[in-house]
């Protein structure tokens, strides 16, 4: 949960609008939506056609020691035993089943699997309990997770709308596709200015008020980036005074993009631009008049703390953005004249110390942004892609997954309190793809996705974003299939019932839950999603009109004393949807 700056208005219109938004009632609706997203880089799979009329059966859908599943109908009593039905149809299917060798408490989760990436008018339904009867709801043990809070909302709030400012601003660079476009002399100044030095004096804009106050800040450590590059901090001496950003918090800061002293290949930075790429560099002609210049030396990054002032009437709404407006020169038009014509993050040094985990949480908030950072130039200048917002945040989440905990100081991953315990406790029905925040917490959905494809791929996934055609669900599912997967869909719920049938960090089947994974250079932890039983519901959040693209619904159930099987009647699996049964 990341804080940015509130966006300015767009000042272009985005070709292809966020259509997930909307939610669809009728076929013809569907249909539409998915030819507009076929043409915006989405997917649209299950293509419509005439109906079919299968024999539905689940199959198992686990392997290794720890999977319990024997045959499609039989548990074998111990483990974990998974089975799964998919709809690959063009029609909803209706689906009986029984499962025999079940024992008194053991639990079942049937988790429902949206994974095309718009909604479907049919709603997934779990039937009838055939045998055993229904547990009584005090059979269930459940804690209602803590609401985000006014400051933690406002900041993602920000967050998501300065990503979006981002991907106009990217969108817009398509528009010139002339000749090189002539920039003002006088905006070149701060771009082919001398290094800063320690103790240098610089002024700063920060574009998260309009109209963008300046601050007087000096350099106050800088240090070498591998490739040729320099961070440079810059500090607000308001902040010094007030005891906000101290020497031991600048060291913290500076270890984690820079790496220890003689040890910068370790670095939060060198390992972001190891797998994503490098924050800047050639641009091209038809948009080099536009954007900050390599030329005369390579570009700097700036991290720059500012004691922002306390409004008694607001709450703060930002702790630290990258917004790319900086990335452009003042002469490129009247709406740039606030740009720092530079590489920038901005930090409020008036929050470092807010709460006890501030410090470790801005922190991988940095190297959250140096992911945006770096997806700004190397999608829509270098290759004139932009993602969608989905995947642009998957991108930033799977860098706090992977680089986060060995590039910070005190080793920091917010992944699994900030992320998963979250989604755990949403009770579903939020679309990945479709992206609403505050009103879902998407957020937690795509950290818990992103480290879940982490964990079965490696560092392979997040790396091959970068070069993907398009911005949207074709991406993640080429770039899973090419790893060796069956695509988006099979992952996605697999991740979901991993979350919702609450998978321990060990003794757990193939393909599913949160194992250590060592990937190259790194060693990404296992996560006992079990830790958050008490805070998944027990009963789903109510789907309404439809079933969301990209989402998940369940059904939990409890084998009851004397109990020796589990079974439904007319379960229903609407279009593009698998089922997964899950017993523990």
């Amino acid at each position: 949960m990341l804080s940015l700056v509130m966006p300015r208005p767009s000042r272009r219109e985005d070709p292809c609008p966020n259509l997930l938004r909307t939610r669809h009632g009728s076929t013809a609706a569907v249909a539409l939506a998915a030819l507009l997203l076929a043409a915006c880089g989405g997917s649209s799979d299950p293509a419509p056609g005439p109906c079919s009329s299968p024999a539905p059966a689940l199959e198992p859908a686990c392997t290794g020691a720890s999977c319990g599943a024997v045959g499609s109908t039989t548990y074998s009593g111990s483990g974990t035993g998974v089975w799964r039905f998919r709809n690959t149809t063009s029609c909803p299917v209706t689906l009986d089943f029984r499962l025999t060798g079940m024992s008194a408490g053991k639990q079942v989760l049937l988790l429902f699997s949206n994974g095309t990436a718009i909604p479907v008018d049919t709603l997934p339904s779990p039937g009838t309990l055939a045998s055993p009867p229904a547990p009584a709801p005090a059979a269930l043990r459940i804690e209602s997770l803590p609401a985000a809070g006014p400051d933690d909302t406002g900041h993602d709030r920000w967050h998501e709308g300065l990503l979006r400012e981002n991907r106009l601003l990217g969108l817009s660079l398509r528009s010139f596709a002339g000749p090189a476009a002539s920039a003002d002399p006088r905006a070149l100044t701060a771009a082919s200015s001398a290094p800063a030095a320690l103790n240098d004096p610089r002024d700063w804009r920060d574009n998260a008020t309009t109209p963008a106050p300046t601050y007087a800040t000096f350099a106050r450590a800088i240090c070498n980036l591998p490739g040729g590059r320099r961070a440079v901090f810059w500090v607000d001496p308001h902040a010094e005074t007030a005891g906000s950003l101290t020497a031991d918090d600048l060291a913290y800061f500076r270890t984690t993009v820079c790496g220890a002293a003689g040890d910068e290949a370790n670095g939060g930075f060198a390992r972001v631009k190891a797998l994503l790429g490098d924050v800047w560099g050639t641009v091209g002609p038809s948009i080099a008049g536009l954007l900050i210049s390599d030329a005369p030396g390579l570009q700097d990054v700036n991290v720059v703390f500012l004691q922002v002032p306390i409004d008694p009437a607001k709450r703060k709404t930002w702790v630290g953005y990258f917004y790319g407006i900086n990335n452009f020169l003042q002469g490129a038009g009247p709406e740039f004249g606030s740009s720092n014509e530079a590489l920038a993050f901005f930090i409020d040094a008036a929050q470092v110390h807010l709460r006890d985990t501030s410090r470790s949480y801005l922190g991988s908030a940095l190297l959250h942004e140096l992911t945006h950072m770096v997806n700004f130039y190397q999608r829509p200048v270098l290759r004139d892609v932009t993602n969608d917002t989905w995947l642009e945040e998957t991108t930033a989440t799977m860098v706090e997954d992977i680089v986060v905990p060995v590039a910070t100081p005190d080793q920091t991953s917010i992944i699994p309190t900030e992320r998963i315990r979250p989604y755990v406790g949403s009770g579903g029905g939020i679309s990945y793809t479709g992206w609403l925040y505050p009103e879902q917490n998407s957020y937690a959905l795509a950290g818990a996705f992103g480290a879940f494809v982490n964990r079965r791929y490696g560092t392979s996934i997040l790396s091959g974003t970068i070069t993907c055609a398009t911005g949207g669900v074709a991406c993640l599912d080429g770039l899973i299939r090419n790893a060796g997967g069956t695509g988006f869909a099979d992952e996605f719920a697999r991740a979901g019932a991993s979350l919702f049938g609450l998978f321990p960090a060990t003794a757990i089947p193939e393909g599913y839950g949160y194992p250590t994974r060592v990937t190259g250079a790194y060693t990404l932890a296992a996560i006992d999603v079990s830790a958050y039983s008490t805070v998944r519901k027990g009963t789903a959040t109510a789907l309404t009109l439809d079933f969301p693209g990209a989402s998940h619904t369940y059904k939990l159930d409890t084998v009851p004393a004397g109990g020796t099987a589990y079974a439904r009647t007319g379960m229903v699996v609407p279009v593009g949807t698998s089922v997964h049964v899950v017993v523990r």
